[in-house]
């Protein structure tokens, strides 16, 4: 088994009203490996997990995004997971969804350096990272109100799709603005934080990977997060295929708000 040089632990996770955001429920005692190079397709990171041992597996991408920061990443490493999709006539190559060539079927990956999900040939060489335990799926509970659709596990109700112009787009401090300045069903509106925008995205569905019964036809292409990577870039999160991504606050791209439930 080719356990050598590589980092596993054991980690504990506290429970919050954010984890049930992400698909997944870390056990008080999860154990994960990650590999101590980037020299794995994402088929051979398949297989090095396997020969961990019976239990082991590869990660979801759900399962990595919500790893605690604090986990002991290889600096600058990218990680592969298990998830992938048929990319049609989605164009991949830098990360974003939009750019590069075009690949009929692409692998979710991790870079926890800036906490972005891309999207890669599945021939890329970069890490695995695996997991012992059964992967637990995400029970999502929304439920439509007049006040817009609420998610009873983070307690947050999101903006009715069709309350604002939904092909309008923003830069990072106007869509801020614009949720900000929302006086819907008197409520207090803001942009979501980037587990939140995330926490929607459910790889059931794609183009877009959103539940369309509660969330509605979102747009394929990026939406505001209200977190910022520097003073120069914040979070986004796609819809055409489920990614995380960090573009320069002055771009353009479409907005969802929030309201605390409280």
């Amino acid at each position: 088994m080719r356990r050598l040089g590589a980092v596993c632990w054991r980690i504990t996770v506290r429970i919050s009203k954010i984890l049930p955001l992400l698909a997944l429920s870390l056990s008080a005692q999860a154990q994960v490996h990650l590999s101590s190079d980037e020299h794995y397709s994402q088929e051979q990171a398949y297989e090095y997990c396997r020969d961990l041992g019976p239990s082991w597996r590869m990660m979801s991408i759900s399962e990595l995004y919500a790893l605690p920061k604090t986990t002991l990443f290889q600096s600058g490493y990218s990680y592969w997971s298990s998830d992938k999709t048929g990319s049609d006539k989605t164009e991949i190559g830098t990360g974003s969804e939009g750019d590069g060539g075009i690949i009929a079927m692409v692998g979710f990956s991790f870079y926890p350096k800036e906490r972005n999900i891309t999207l890669s040939p599945g021939w890329k060489k970069i890490a695995a990272a695996c997991r012992d335990e059964p992967e637990t799926q995400r029970n999502r509970n929304y439920r439509l109100t007049p006040e817009g659709t609420l998610d009873p596990a983070s307690a947050i109700v999101w903006h009715p799709f069709d309350a604002t112009d939904k092909r309008a787009k923003y830069t990072q401090e106007q869509a801020k603005e614009m949720c900000e300045n929302l006086t819907l069903s008197g409520r207090t509106w803001r942009l979501p934080s980037t587990d939140e925008l995330y926490g929607i995205v459910d790889y059931d569905f794609t183009r877009p990977t959103v539940n369309m019964k509660f969330f509605g036809p979102m747009m394929h292409r990026y939406y505001w997060t209200a977190d910022s990577l520097n003073e120069k870039e914040g979070y986004v999160v796609g819809f055409k295929l489920g990614s995380v991504a960090t573009v320069s606050k002055k771009e353009s791209a479409y907005a969802r708000c929030v309201s605390d439930n409280e």
